[in-house]
């Protein structure tokens, strides 16, 4: 009944549980702090789920890729395709929120598209990585969850990288993730241009992981049909 809400439901429930637990219980002296944390969470959110039903569906879909004539990558950018639709949908609500709450949209946010089409050839390449080795080890989306929470907490979403304490800050570089959760606040809540670094680092990344991601599947694709 309440269709499309549903996809907003559990992102919407997420935000506002960190909202909450970070403005009142456990303060994080942050202005606007709901401005802040919902664009690392809906980019993080986005990949996360990606990978996640990117491998769900190779498992789910054994009857498809045991075919070889079956393109296969169909299914991960299916999977892809459709957390990115949803991540849109937030993104918008979440433009929308900032106006309501009159926090100005700076002219920076321009180059959100460019950072968008960065982040996407980045979940791809992560997802058919973890598509991939879903069909040899059918826990794999178990093992992504897992990752996942911890990740999630070793990443600056709900707060700010100058939080990270020093003797943990190689970790942090080390963190595929945090670059483009970093992005997004640059762009969206503080309203800057990602400096050159980080911009040719979320851009290192991407391509590295894209055209890895492309190599494993179809390195890997052959032996497909032998996994059922």
């Amino acid at each position: 009944m309440l269709g499309l809400l549903w996809t907003l439901l559990n992102p919407a429930a997420f935000v506002f549980t960190y909202w909450l637990v970070f403005t009142y219980i456990i303060k994080i002296d942050i202005p606007n702090y709901a401005t802040f944390l919902i664009p690392g969470y809906l980019a993080w959110n986005f990949t996360w789920n990606s990978a996640q039903e990117a491998s769900r569906s190779m498992i789910e879909s054994s009857y498809l890729i045991t075919k070889i004539a079956f393109p296969a990558e169909i299914l991960v950018l299916a999977s892809v395709g459709v957390t990115l639709f949803e991540f849109l949908i937030a993104l918008v609500l979440y433009l929308a929120l900032a106006v309501v709450l009159g926090i100005p949209l700076y002219p920076v946010a321009g180059t959100l598209p460019i950072l968008l089409l960065i982040h996407i050839f980045f979940t791809l390449g992560f997802s058919l990585i973890c598509a991939c080795g879903s069909v040899f080890f059918k826990d794999v989306p178990k093992l992504i969850t897992i990752a996942g929470m911890i990740l999630f907490f070793a990443t600056p979403v709900f707060y700010p990288e100058s939080l990270i304490p020093q003797q943990f800050a190689i970790l942090f570089h080390m963190n595929p993730f945090a670059p483009f959760v970093a992005c997004y606040h640059e762009v969206l809540y503080y309203g800057l241009l990602p400096g050159l670094a980080l911009g040719l680092k979320v851009g290192l990344i991407s391509l590295l992981f894209l055209l890895g991601g492309m190599r494993i599947f179809a390195r890997f694709k052959p032996y497909f049909a032998e996994f059922d």
